[in-house]
């Protein structure tokens, strides 16, 4: 069983999907750099290594707007490892505030990570998608 692949996204061609997610998510990689300033020790670590992951993400969201008006595999590579990365840097980002500050004090910066991984997952999924439309060969084929 491999990974799932769209043949539509949201009821429009793959190819203007892609362009809408990145599009999206490069607002969405943009706004993370927002917040963090209050934090200090670990936590600061960890936000810094989220600010830079964030930071290569929008170079990769920008690629792949590239990418709908040039076709070439290549240049949706970059989104699909940072993607990834922003996944798991979130989860550990969410999981150390959860152990180290009370829950019920960070309940809405939690929610809106938990939200954030929610839809990046879908983003790197029709991202994936547009790459395997592309031509991209991947070890399920």
């Amino acid at each position: 069983m491999g990974l799932p692949v769209f043949k539509d996204c949201c009821c429009l061609e793959l190819k203007w999907g892609a362009l809408i997610v990145a599009i999206i998510d490069l607002i969405f990689a943009g706004a993370a750099g927002g917040g963090g300033g209050s934090l200090s020790g670990t936590a600061s670590i960890l936000w810094m290594v989220c600010l830079v992951i964030h930071v290569a993400h929008i170079v990769a969201c920008i690629l792949v707007i590239v990418s709908v008006f040039k076709p070439n595999k290549n240049f949706v590579v970059l989104y699909l490892i940072t993607g990834l990365l922003r996944i798991i840097i979130d989860i550990v980002f969410l999981i150390y505030l959860c152990v180290a500050y009370k829950f019920s004090s960070i309940l809405v910066t939690a929610i809106i990570l938990i939200i954030s991984i929610v839809i990046g997952c879908y983003f790197w999924l029709v991202i994936y998608s547009w790459y395997r439309k592309l031509g991209g060969s991947t070890p399920a084929d």
